[in-house]
């Protein structure tokens, strides 16, 4: 049977397990785990879409083959896949019945709306006063150029209210971090959420070493959903933190031009920042945007992880 509305074995994929794996968990940020039945040695897959036991199915084949060898683990896995793909069509329907639309598409509006962006660092203190002013307990932290330390920006964002506060600081290589910016990320009292993955790239170019109060997405999405075969990315982890939402959010392509600004300053083709106003403003919007669906993830996620009993930073 065809999977209408799924994925199409031929030409694409070479294997069930590669159209699972690839075109339906890697495309929606699911997580699938193989595993032998211990009673009856029967091959499985749970597949998990979502938070919650109502968010997750484990697919049994009739394949038992031996787990010992390669062979055996490569056919028990390509049978579970095979019965997930068709168990999957409903879920996967309704999935991508939802339009996509990209992040600013999705949340541009409501950024530009509710979210108030200031300059922060060295001379440039008014934005660092608006942020203590109001004593965050949590904060979302992004970074562009994080391949050198200290990075060419660091992006703060907090909430004030039903509002938001963006800071951006552009650190000089000569002074580095601010004091107000190290005594944010020295605070334990607040959490700072980052959507760091596996890298690590953006705590290290702070310097952040202490794991006290520092929040990751990447895992937190790993601890409530499962892991996946790669990172879920910014937008995957909005879908999964709001799941209720009426369209499905990808990735950005002005995404690509605001990073080459940044890597271009990284490898000094490009003059360094002395403020904010060296930067053009969509890329500044950009930059503030990062860190504010940071922080709104962070939100969506601690929703669920409390409709479901689990503790969550922040």
């Amino acid at each position: 049977r065809t999977l209408e509305g799924a994925v199409a074995m031929a030409p694409n994929f070479n294997s069930p397990k590669q159209a699972l794996e690839q075109g339906v968990c890697g495309q929606h940020g699911w997580s699938s785990r193989y595993f032998q039945d211990p009673d009856t040695s029967r091959w499985c897959v749970e597949v998990r879409w979502g938070v919650g036991s109502s968010q997750r199915q484990v697919f049994v084949s009739d394949d038992e083959s031996d787990a010992a060898s390669k062979p055996g683990i490569k056919k028990g896995h390509a049978a579970a896949a095979t019965v997930a793909l068709e168990g999957l069509t409903e879920i996967l329907r309704a999935a991508n019945v939802k339009p996509s639309r990209t992040i600013d598409e999705t949340f541009g509006p409501r950024f530009d709306a509710t979210c108030r962006v200031l300059g922060g660092g060295h001379g440039f203190e008014n934005g660092w006063d608006a942020l203590w002013a109001c004593a965050p307990s949590v904060v979302a932290v992004d970074v562009e150029g994080n391949q050198r330390t200290p990075p060419v920006l660091v992006q703060v964002c907090a909430r004030v209210g039903a509002d938001t506060l963006c800071v951006l600081e552009t650190p000089s290589v000569a002074e580095g971090l601010s004091e107000n910016l190290r005594r944010l990320l020295d605070d334990d009292a607040i959490v700072k959420v980052f959507c760091d993955g596996t890298s690590g790239a953006d705590k290290r170019s702070l310097g952040v070493r202490s794991t006290c109060n520092v929040l990751d997405l990447e895992h937190v999405a790993t601890e409530l959903a499962g892991a996946t075969g790669v990172q879920r990315g910014l937008a995957r982890i909005l879908n999964l933190a709001w799941p209720d939402a009426t369209v499905r959010v990808t990735k950005d392509a002005a995404d690509k031009s605001s990073v080459k600004f940044f890597a271009a300053i990284e490898r000094g083709t490009r003059p360094p920042l002395s403020g904010l106003h060296d930067i053009p403003p969509d890329v500044v919007r950009y930059a503030a945007m990062d860190a504010w669906c940071t922080l709104l993830a962070h939100q969506g996620l601690q929703l669920l992880a409390r409709r479901e009993g689990i503790s969550i930073k922040g």
